[in-house]
């Protein structure tokens, strides 16, 4: 931010930089352990040996040299570090004028410029069920979507579904053993996953059956049409399925573009990768090796079995390389855990093709796993791992309980909602709980669930946020019936209580979240950031009356600061798929 830029100037002025190291100093500039101690902190560690000094004493020097303005109150040196005091008024005034300037785009950066980010996530198996265990790649994948979009690139969201294999020949012998066309029509995937389920569990007992299926998936990719027909018939109904499951989630994709829809470019890509001299012959199959290129011993990439029968990685190559032709991103992002083998010979192929081809050779570098880990304790009422729609349906109903419990304790908090209104914040509040959940740790974390806890409405939570971005709303509605609706950033008091600061240095924080969220392809930076916030207002609201009628101006100041405060939440809460809501 600007506020950022400023302090960096002046201490390249009392460092005697030349401006052009602003960047290099705001880059060094750090916040002190306590607010007491300053605003920004600069560590002089690195100038000791450039200076052929201490660094308690360049501190004090450079203090001394750094010139107080209209943003600047002072800077003191503590130890080998120069603190810097901001003017808290004019700090203020410039945060909020920025955040009211454009609230919509607060936080936002144009980083990417158009760039375009391809982001494959949330792939799930036709004819099998959108389990729970989908909502991880799901949800982390479209809130990276999000936080791209916010951050200026051009996203492409790829739902790469897995729609090819030899589980769709299990599926077609049980089909054509004891399909049921009413069953097929009242019930779609329920019913063809009992159907795949019978087929494997009889090909345990009878290896034949086994072959039966893999001889359907031959004739399924040999373009047989009554097979194809059905094929295309079970794809269309799954997808349905999903699709009710990401309307409700309010996730949309631009491709639903499966394995099956790459299959006839793999023996071109196969082609290739032989007449470029990547691919060789070992033990009947044909590889790619890839050690050399990560520098260490792991097994080569496989295009073809030693039957023939192209491979799944041979597939992802091809989809690979048609995304960088079509799109030419600019970072080609997986959103798929633990397959972190399967991707790393997967790019160092890519590399290798590209490099003995002689174009664009830089362009698997772009490509990237954004794995994550597991979460642990899922169950229903029936103590079972199901299906995402039957989790969303009880994180609803749990939450409406929650909802209903706290209202017969506090009205004033939590009035009678009409029915309608009820539904939707019930949904809402559940849907928050599981999302804010899944982010809620580092995405490599392994994660422990349980429902009493992702569903209170305090502490580290969804339910949480969208409480503290309710009562926000609700002071406006008290302001408005107290005449005090009219209010702007310039009304801001000289002096602002410790409360007031702390709070706005976390809607200056916002920015930097969102960026170091996309850097690092980890949406908990900005769970954690919203967190932070909400603690602030909560802190600073429960000391400091908002509305004081015999003090207008300083409820204009409050009021002002609310509004940021909800603006940035509100912002917040959209990149990570949470509703903000108005009442609770």
């Amino acid at each position: 931010m600007p506020i950022t830029s400023h302090v960096a100037q002046a201490l390249c002025a009392a460092l005697e930089y030349a401006p052009e190291r602003a960047g290099e100093v705001a880059q060094a500039l750090t916040a002190p352990p306590s607010p007491a101690l300053g605003d920004f902190a600069f560590p002089c560690f690195a100038l000791a040996k450039q200076l052929r000094m201490a660094p308690p004493k360049i501190a004090a020097e450079c203090a001394a040299r750094v010139r107080p303005d209209a943003l600047i109150a002072r800077a003191v040196a503590a130890g080998p570090y120069v603190n810097i005091f901001l003017e808290r008024a004019e700090a203020t005034r410039r945060v909020l004028g920025a955040i009211a300037a454009d609230p919509l785009r607060w936080g936002s950066r144009n980083e990417g410029g158009g760039q375009v980010v391809v982001l494959d996530f949330s792939a799930p198996n036709i004819a099998k069920p959108f389990h729970f265990g989908h909502l991880r790649s799901t949800n982390i994948g479209a809130d990276l979507a999000r936080i791209f979009s916010f951050m200026g690139y051009r996203v492409v969201r790829k739902n790469y579904l897995g729609d090819w294999g030899t589980q769709f020949g299990f599926v077609i012998y049980a089909w054509q053993k004891w399909g049921d066309t009413a069953e097929l029509q009242a019930r779609a995937i329920d019913y063809l996953v009992e159907l795949y389920v019978r087929a494997y569990r009889e090909s345990e007992a009878d290896p034949a059956v086994r072959e039966q299926a893999r001889h359907l998936f031959l004739r399924l990719e040999q373009g047989d049409p009554q097979i194809a027909a059905l094929w295309q018939q079970f794809r269309e109904l799954s997808l349905a399925g999903f699709m009710q499951t990401y309307e409700r989630l309010g996730i949309a994709f631009d491709s639903y573009e499966g394995e099956a829809a790459v299959n006839h470019l793999v023996d071109t890509v196969i082609g290739r990768f032989v007449k470029a001299g990547v691919a060789e012959e070992s033990q009947g199959a044909l590889v790619v090796q890839v050690s050399a290129v990560l520098g260490r011993e792991i097994a080569p990439l496989m295009l073809r079995k030693s039957d023939g029968a192209s491979t799944y990685a041979a597939r992802d190559c091809a989809e690979a390389i048609d995304r960088w032709e079509r799109y030419g991103f600019s970072a080609n992002i997986y959103v798929v855990s633990r397959q972190e083998d399967h991707f790393a010979q997967l790019f160092a192929a890519l590399t290798r093709l590209a490099a003995a081809e002689q174009w664009d050779s830089h362009w698997p570098a772009t490509c990237e796993n954004v794995s994550f880990g597991y979460v642990r304790g899922m169950s229903t009422r029936k103590g079972e791992a199901v299906w995402l729609e039957d989790v969303l349906d009880e994180a609803r109903d749990r939450a409406r309980r929650v909802r209903e419990e706290k209202s017969a304790a506090n009205p004033r908090a939590f009035p009678v909602l009409s029915e309608a209104e009820l539904a939707y914040v019930s949904e809402s509040v559940g849907q928050a709980a599981l999302l804010y959940f899944d982010v809620s740790s580092r995405r490599l974390s392994d994660v422990s669930f349980d429902w009493d806890t992702v569903l209170q409405f305090e502490g580290n939570t969804g339910p949480y946020l969208q409480y503290s971005h309710a009562r926000m709303c609700g002071i406006f509605r008290r302001a408005a019936a107290e005449g005090l609706g009219d209010f702007d950033v310039r009304a801001v008091v000289a002096c602002l209580a410790d409360e007031e600061w702390a709070l706005v240095l976390a809607l200056r924080a916002f920015p930097a979240a969102v960026a170091a969220a996309c850097a690092g392809r980890e949406p908990h930076e900005v769970a954690r950031y919203l967190y932070e916030l909400a603690s602030a207002f909560n802190a600073f609201y429960n000391k400091h009356t908002v509305i004081d009628r015999a003090d207008p101006a300083t409820s204009h100041a409050r009021l002002a600061l609310v509004r940021a405060a909800q603006v940035t939440l509100g912002n917040g809460l959209k990149l990570l798929g949470i509703r903000p809501l108005e009442t609770m």
